[in-house]
């Protein structure tokens, strides 16, 4: 009989060690997954604001849509005559602020109606005697100002106006969402 609870034992625990096994392997497949599907989760959503689609903005960032982008709040527009270079997705500052999604409208105008568009819009006049603008300012986090002469930034509704000085290149940041 003795011989027979040694074979028993050895059984029970070679199927204790399977049971552990197949848990640990289990285990290991589940974390696998996750981590595989949260990093193609990653590439999707990076991918996604390459592309111009930002989760919970109300359109694509493209050109195709500047209309509808531009009537998201009421007064945003571009100076008269401005011709718009690029719509990108505001991606630094969708980084920075969870649920947040934004737009950056690069446009070249002409000086004077770049010089009216301030006037109207932000209340001043004098560019010139503003100071330069910084990299940390607030809203200017997805525009490169390390090719800008001189960069002006100022501020309306929820938007963020950075012009080059001389004037003649501008970018209108629109952030919205997570509010």
């Amino acid at each position: 009989m003795s011989g027979g609870r040694g074979l028993v034992r050895e059984v029970v625990a070679a199927a204790a060690a399977l049971v552990v096994c197949v848990v640990v392997l289990l285990g290991v497949y589940v974390a696998g997954h996750l981590l595989l599907g949260g990093a193609q989760a990653g590439r999707v959503e990076a991918s996604a604001s390459a592309a111009g689609v930002q989760v919970g903005a109300p359109y694509p960032a493209d050109t195709d849509h500047l209309g509808e982008i531009l009537s998201i709040e009421p007064g945003y527009s571009l100076p008269e005559g401005a011709r718009v270079v690029s719509v990108e997705p505001a991606v630094n500052f969708a980084e920075g602020f969870p649920g947040g999604w934004g737009y950056v409208i690069a446009f070249t105008a002409e000086e004077q109606a770049i010089r009216d568009y301030v006037t109207d819009r932000v209340g001043y006049k004098y560019i010139e005697s503003h100071p330069t603008a910084d990299p940390s300012d607030d809203g200017v986090e997805d525009v490169d100002l390390s090719d800008v002469t001189a960069p002006w930034v100022g501020g309306f509704d929820n938007a963020t106006l950075v012009l080059e000085r001389p004037l003649g290149r501008g970018w209108l940041v629109i952030r919205g969402g997570g509010r």
